[in-house]
């Protein structure tokens, strides 16, 4: 007799977060399979570990339907379940699923059990090939639910029979044997809807359910819940080892971006507390830092704000703003467009870099403060050839035009730009670039290490991709170096500078759907803004903005504890959205970004700060 081992989450888990993630497809339950379209395939096409067919035995023949009255001929559980399982073991080389997945067909007596049982014997006969574990080891397991016979009775009928027990039942050793799964009423605990949060009297109960079940070494289940996002996360939190839904494609949803939808045990970082001596002055701005979190929306801040228990630098700013994002032809812009409202205060098309909407170049918030002796710099955690980075010395009608971007840049107002691209530069270097760099008057420097911040003259600091990849993949303190170098650098003119610092991944975050991913890389940006906020009280002279290009993945946020740190999102979609952004503004002058308005008015603000 085969033997179903299915260690119970919380018997694996030590906390929330490692409890959650290990939920997978072989835990997703179709129930009431029979009521879609597709009965069977729509589940077995998502990989579902448990399908629930509801059984009724008429005229000696077992009928697939919820209620007496709904049988139909068609619906037998033959043509319904037994010969597309047939199917897939022919199509999968002897297993149900190709990985070799487990699945489990739940069969729920509805008609009189002991008959019903009888004539199930005898369909499943030509069809034992695909049910007996002893002739093939990927079997699938039949769990038999309802009506079923008295347990003392079990060993009655084909070892290939396993059984949906219940929390209230008592089992002797031997029927125990035969209980794959224990099953009950989720209306016994509470009428929780799935919405919110359940009483914590119901909860305790609930759970002591649960640890009861699994002290027999048994995964557990509940019928009767509610079928929505917030109820399948609320039952793995729980230790629920078998989900079930009415909505598969949402359910697996779930189920397949669960790992990705947590943060927890991130690094927390302290936060500088602002002295406020020239917050909100009118005094003139000798240097203006705008800080852009590539695809942060309020839920981004906030996701960051949880994991860093309750406190973030941003946060920390006082004057705040409303940005409308949207570009020329889009609903939701992209970075290039984002970027290009920023640097040069004009709306433009998507993909668009230091064009207006009718692709005539127009100048950036750089080439008019070199005019003034302001000198500007870039710093990003991407290639310095990305979108956002670009508008504030590129033109082009192509946000990927590389080479022609590398260019730009070297003939470009920036005093100096530091981010990643080395390969990329590499592969344009030859005699030609080398006279560019060197009419130029271009120092460029390839290692973090060898970059002295007293350099004279023009720089750029080009880096390795792999040096500015993600936090995930260990670019470690790289950006809050960076900064300082580049504040020290740049902070030599006595007339002053621009810098712009692009939190870049952020963005990537969102479009990876990656809740994880995003949330290091926001507490990395926000260790940033610190320095910058540090650098803004010292010098009183520098205003601080910080804000957001477009908001990327339309991020909600659907449970966490920001004493733990840890939190769960959702997210809507994989692309830009069109919600706008919040703008903070920290020193001389930052009162002007109160408000609610269009991004390219902070390309103005800018302006008024610098007198200009």
């Amino acid at each position: 007799m085969k033997k179903f081992c299915f260690l119970p989450a919380c018997i694996i888990a030590t906390n929330l977060y490692a409890q959650t993630k290990l939920h997978t497809m072989s835990q997703a339950h179709s129930h009431n399979d029979y009521e879609r379209t597709m009965p069977f395939y729509a589940a077995a096409s998502l990989g579902f570990g448990y399908i629930e067919a509801d059984v009724h035995l008429q005229n000696g023949r077992l009928y697939v339907a919820h209620d007496k009255k709904d049988i139909s001929e068609a619906r037998t559980l033959e043509a319904l379940y037994l010969q597309p399982i047939a199917r897939q073991f022919e199509l999968n080389g002897g297993k149900p699923y190709a990985d070799g997945a487990p699945m489990r067909l739940l069969i729920d007596l509805k008609s009189a059990g002991a008959p019903t049982l009888a004539v199930l014997q005898q369909e499943i006969q030509p069809y034992k090939k695909y049910f007996d574990s002893r002739i093939n080891p990927n079997a699938v397991q039949i769990i038999l639910s309802g009506n079923v016979p008295a347990a003392d009775t079990w060993q009655q009928y084909d070892p290939l029979f396993y059984f949906d027990g219940r929390p209230d039942s008592t089992y002797n050793a031997a029927a125990l044997e035969r209980v794959a799964l224990i099953s009950t009423d989720m209306g016994k605990f509470t009428r929780w809807n799935g919405k919110g949060t359940l009483v914590p009297a119901e909860q305790k109960a609930i759970e002591k359910q649960i640890a009861a079940v699994h002290a027999m070494g048994k995964p557990f289940r509940f019928w009767g819940a509610a079928s929505s996002k917030s109820t399948y996360y609320k039952l793995m939190d729980l230790g629920v080892d078998v989900i079930g839904s009415d909505h598969p494609v949402e359910l697996y949803e779930v189920m397949q971006h669960t790992s990705k939808s947590y943060s927890a045990n991130t690094p927390v970082h302290s936060v500088y507390t602002p002295t406020y001596v020239s917050d909100a002055t009118k005094l003139k701005s000798k240097n203006v830092i705008l800080m852009i979190g590539d695809g942060t929306g309020l839920a981004q801040l906030y996701a960051g704000y949880t994991a860093n228990r309750g406190d973030l630098n941003i946060f920390r700013m006082k004057q705040l703003g409303l940005s409308k994002t949207q570009s020329t032809d889009n609903y939701h812009t992209d970075s290039a467009a984002g970027g290009t409202a920023l640097a040069t205060g004009s709306k433009t098309n998507n993909r668009e870099i230091g064009m207006d909407n009718t692709y005539v170049a127009i100048s950036s918030l750089p080439e008019k403060l070199a005019k003034a002796g302001i000198q500007s710099g870039v710093l990003v955690t991407e290639e310095i050839t990305g979108a956002t980075p670009a508008s504030f010395y590129g033109h082009t009608s192509d946000r990927d035009s590389t080479r022609l971007l590398l260019h730009q840049l070297i003939g470009s107002k920036l005093q100096l730009a530091a981010g990643g691209g080395k390969e990329a530069l590499e592969t344009i270097q030859g005699s030609s670039l080398q006279q560019e760099l060197s009419k130029a008057g271009v120092t460029v420097i390839d290692q973090l290490d060898q970059w002295d911040p007293l350099t004279k003259g023009r720089t750029l600091v080009i880096l390795s991709d792999k040096v500015v990849n993600s936090m995930q993949e260990g670019r470690g303190d790289y950006l809050k170096v960076a900064l300082k170098k580049t504040l020290q650098q740049l902070g030599q003119n006595k007339k002053g500078f621009f810098l712009m610092v692009e939190g870049s991944r952020i963005d990537h975050g969102g479009h990876y759907n990656n809740l994880e991913y995003l949330v290091r890389e926001m507490l990395d940006f926000d260790e940033a803004v610190g320095e910058a906020l540090q650098f803004a009280d010292q010098q009183k002279e520098t205003t601080v903005i910080v804000t957001a290009d477009h908001e990327t993945g339309g991020l909600s946020l659907m449970d966490g504890d920001i004493k733990q740190g840890w939190l769960r999102g959702n997210f809507a979609t994989n692309d830009h959205t069109g919600i706008p952004v919040m703008v903070f503004a920290y020193g001389p002058n930052s009162g002007l970004f109160g408000g609610v308005y269009e991004n390219t008015e902070v390309f103005g603000k800018i302006l008024k700060c610098f007198r200009l």
